[in-house]
């Protein structure tokens, strides 16, 4: 692991929306959602407002986008709110302050959408591109000053990685070629200036690769340990200033689980997945993994957390 990756603080796919003005719609009604229950067919995102409760979103076999909230982290309520849209991806998701979140997603079109809650949740709005099928966006934020930069990657439809962003909720730049060849969806990292961004994603072989921006400019491709099963991407978080980590099914279908920074290690934490994992750090010493898959029903999401030192079990969520 470089020292310059080691540095990197990883968001777990978060980042604040660009403005409806950054990102033309023709979702602009808001309109209450609705309260239902639907068959999981993808990945979850999750996210933590106030670094207690959890915010989860996964898509439905019918495309649309269900939320879940968990007051605490551990409670989930047995039914979910439906987004609507039509997702042909799974969702990526951040809170940058207690009662904002957006969500990110590939939609029917291929391009790249979003939906955004500020007190009530917005219609979906378009930010454009074109993403490689079966992949999906990851996204981050930072402060610098007065400038709030709200940024993205996707996966071409050449499996190159691709990036955006808004500053202040502006007219996005235009898209930046960075290379490579994806097979997976992006994971994106960035320190809290900004100063360094990195990107970890699945390379044509399955194995893991990390791309960093440090110095006014972006370093080359590198590999890292690990083994993504075909079909799944990886998920990453950022544990205070000091450790960053990062989460992907490997062919064996269990939960793996590396990091890298103040200490760093790797260890499997078994299951059976059957998506990609979804990944957050509520607090410094609290992790959060939630994924599809578990014993017996492979519809529904199960979490496991980390906290007080320990890694708890499996609990079962549900379906959504």
């Amino acid at each position: 692991m470089s020292v310059g990756m080691a540095a990197l603080v990883l968001v777990s796919l978060c980042a604040v929306s660009a403005s409806a003005s950054a990102a033309q719609g023709p979702s602009a009604n808001v309109q209450a959602p609705a309260v239902v229950g639907a068959p999981v067919a993808g990945a979850p995102a999750v996210c933590s407002q106030n670094g207690v409760g959890l915010d989860l979103f996964v898509r439905g076999a019918n495309g649309q986008v269900y939320w879940k909230h968990s007051s605490d982290g551990t409670t989930w309520p047995s039914t979910s709110v439906s987004l609507g849209g039509y997702a042909t991806s799974n969702p990526a998701a951040t809170s940058p302050a207690n009662g904002t979140i957006a969500v990110f997603v590939r939609g029917g079109d291929g391009a790249l959408w979003e939906i955004n809650y500020h007190g009530a949740w917005s219609g979906w709005y378009k930010i454009g591109g074109q993403l490689l099928v079966n992949t999906g966006p990851a996204a981050y934020s930072y402060v610098s000053g007065t400038t709030t930069r709200i940024g993205w990657f996707v996966t071409g439809t050449n499996n190159a990685l691709y990036q955006q962003w808004s500053d202040n909720g502006a007219k996005p730049v235009s898209w930046k070629n960075l290379g490579g060849y994806l097979t997976s969806a992006p994971a994106a990292t960035v320190l809290p200036d900004g100063s360094q961004i990195g990107v970890i994603v699945g390379g044509t072989n399955g194995a893991l690769y990390y791309k960093h921006y440090a110095d006014g400019a972006w370093q080359s491709w590198s590999a890292i340990s690990g083994q993504l099963l075909t079909g799944t991407s990886p998920a990453a978080y950022n544990w205070g200033t000091t450790q960053i980590g990062w989460f992907y099914t490997g062919t064996d279908y269990a939960l793996h689980h590396m990091w890298a920074g103040s200490t760093s290690g790797s260890e499997n934490l078994g299951g059976y997945l059957t998506s990609s994992p979804g990944a957050t750090s509520r607090s410094s010493g609290t992790i959060d993994v939630i994924a599809r898959g578990g014993s017996g029903d492979f519809t529904i999401l199960w979490q496991r957390s980390y906290s007080s030192g320990q890694w708890g079990a499996w609990t079962a969520i549900g379906g959504v």
